[in-house]
């Protein structure tokens, strides 16, 4: 009977594996490589070993390993999208393989967890290292059981986290420091646990390694004074507190069943209506409860809340809805480990809640509906998002780029807006656009380089890049996210004609959950030039007139 129910086990993972790696290969597909994933492949392609290493973390914020998995994909001769998504499959894949053939889930969690809108589509189909840091939680949970006794593949584990992520190297620290204070509690004695450390001269040794990689990993990410990162977490609307309380009752919900973010705003700076945020602290209320029952059963709490608690911090810092998942990945390490111990079952809710009166019937029926609600919530937003993937563009960068190849402007005189505050801040399409040439085609860039530096410029840096541009005379081309802010940018450089023929448009939307934020590009240029590249008269643009 048990190896029949095993069988009947692996042929519907067999059969949930295949349905869900279709379903992100039919996203990758459609999929318009944007920004961030540019931005990553660009530093891979033309930055040195040496910046990739131990000069532009400091920009980037997190680790290099995936510039290095990046860059060994172009040194295979793998085009700029296919790299990327290929990557990015291979990473999914193996999340998936693990959850499904290695987990101690039951049968509806193992078909639950791939239908999160953050596994199947944020980190499934955008190509980013959150999928890499997934992976090394799953690992880190399936070694865990036996880490005193095999102790260098848990390490190995804890390693590729910090290497995977910032937020991985405080997940590793929190794991780790709550083996050894929940091993203290567990014999009652500081000393008896401290020594069962250092009796096991592997695992000590491979603590060692451990703190050793994380501290580098650290010195090599840790933000120099200029920034661009450390500078926009100053502009906040919510105190380093509000926002630590808002990563342990917001943040779980907004992970697993509601949508109140924006992906757009930082969790320091939306404010949400009262009503959704009391929503989300109560179903973040019962998501904790839950998880308490299930670890304190398991003398497992210091697993549970010290993980979780290292992470915060980081959110209190810096951290927009897409960092969210990084709940799941920690909930699915917590489980992993609590149902490794001991079968996690029904039966362990409705005992305590008989003594309190409540039926057995009613906690079954609250266990379905909250299963069915994340089902549902999380496969509407799966749906919402891989038909807007499939219907519109999620970045312009793609048309822009095909519309600049086939009107051969390469060599064309190409001014790309900056923000108003940074000038080493440009158009996101527009550098998600270099991605698809060998070289960087537009004139007005950082150190001639085909990604964003990051780097905040001083206000002397700034007045020598405006002179810098006005030697160079007018573009032929300004690319930019309004037509309207051409203005500004003229006058920057000096130039007196305006820029009022739109000679390319771009139309994208972001998509996340079920939302979307318009993301559109704009070529502008003079009427003169307008004909010259087209030979004819500029003509007001289609969905001006609707």
């Amino acid at each position: 009977m048990i190896q029949k129910t095993q069988k009947k086990d692996f042929i519907t993972s067999c059969i949930v594996t295949a349905v869900f790696s279709a379903i992100v290969i039919i996203g990758l597909l459609f999929h318009e490589t944007w920004y961030d994933e540019a931005q990553a492949y660009l530093i891979a392609r033309d930055a040195s070993l040496h910046d990739i290493l131990f000069y532009l973390t400091h920009y980037e914020g997190h680790p290099p390993l995936w510039h290095l998995m990046l860059k060994a994909a172009i040194a295979l001769g793998i085009p700029y999208s296919l790299s990327v998504k290929a990557v990015q499959f291979l990473l999914y894949e193996a999340v998936l393989i693990l959850i499904e053939f290695r987990s101690p889930f039951g049968r509806l969690l193992k078909t639950a967890v791939p239908l999160s809108f953050y596994l199947i589509y944020q980190y499934g189909v955008i190509s980013r290292p959150y999928i890499l840091l997934m992976l090394a939680c799953l690992l880190t949970a399936m070694t865990f059981k036996e880490r005193k006794e095999k102790p260098l593949r848990y390490i190995l584990a804890l390693i590729l986290m910090c290497l995977a992520h910032s937020y991985g190297i405080a997940m590793a620290g929190g794991i780790v420091t709550a083996d050894m204070i929940g091993e203290c509690i567990r014999q009652r004695s500081v000393k008896k646990g401290a020594l069962d450390v250092l009796k096991n001269k592997k695992l000590l040794i491979c603590y060692i390694v451990l703190l050793a990689a994380a501290l580098l990993t650290i010195a090599d990410i840790v933000p120099y004074s200029d920034t661009y990162g450390t500078s926009i977490v100053r502009t906040r609307n919510h105190s380093i507190f509000v926002t630590f309380l808002l990563s342990w009752f917001y943040v779980p919900s907004e992970t697993l069943f509601t949508s109140f973010s924006s992906e757009v705003l930082s969790l320091q700076c939306e404010i949400n209506p009262f009503g959704e945020t009391i929503g989300a602290a109560l179903i973040s209320l019962i998501i904790w409860a839950v998880l308490f029952r299930i670890c304190s059963k398991r003398r497992m709490l210091t697993e549970m809340i010290l993980p979780y608690l290292f992470v915060s911090f980081l959110v209190t810092s810096y951290s927009y809805p897409h960092h969210f998942g990084v709940f799941l990945m920690y909930l699915l390490f917590v489980v992993w480990v609590a149902a490794d111990k001991e079968p996690i079952t029904l039966s362990e809710f409705s005992q305590p809640a008989a003594k309190t009166g409540i039926s057995e019937a009613f906690v079954k029926k609250a266990a379905a509906f909250g299963a069915a609600f994340f089902i549902c919530i999380n496969l509407y937003w799966d749906i919402v998002s891989y038909y807007r993937e499939i219907r519109t563009a999620y970045d312009p960068s793609v048309g822009l780029a095909r519309w600049i190849r086939e009107n051969e402007l390469e060599d064309r005189k190409i001014l790309v807006a900056w923000s108003q505050t940074d000038t080493n801040m440009y158009s996101s399409a527009a550098i998600a656009s270099e991605a698809y040439f060998d070289r960087n085609i537009y004139y007005n860039l950082y150190n001639d380089q085909a990604y964003i530096s990051h780097k905040v410029p001083t206000d002397q840096e700034m007045e020598e890049y405006f002179e810098a541009l006005k030697s160079y005379g007018a573009p032929d081309l300004i690319i930019c996210s309004s037509v309207l802010d051409t203005q500004r940018l003229r006058e920057a450089i000096g130039v007196d004609e305006p820029y009022i023929a739109e000679a390319y448009v771009g139309k994208a939307a972001r998509i996340f959950k079920d939302k979307e934020e318009n993301m559109d590009i704009y070529v502008c240029c003079t009427r003169e030039t307008y004909r010259e590249i087209f030979g004819k008269e500029y003509e007001i643009p289609s969905y001006k007139n609707s």
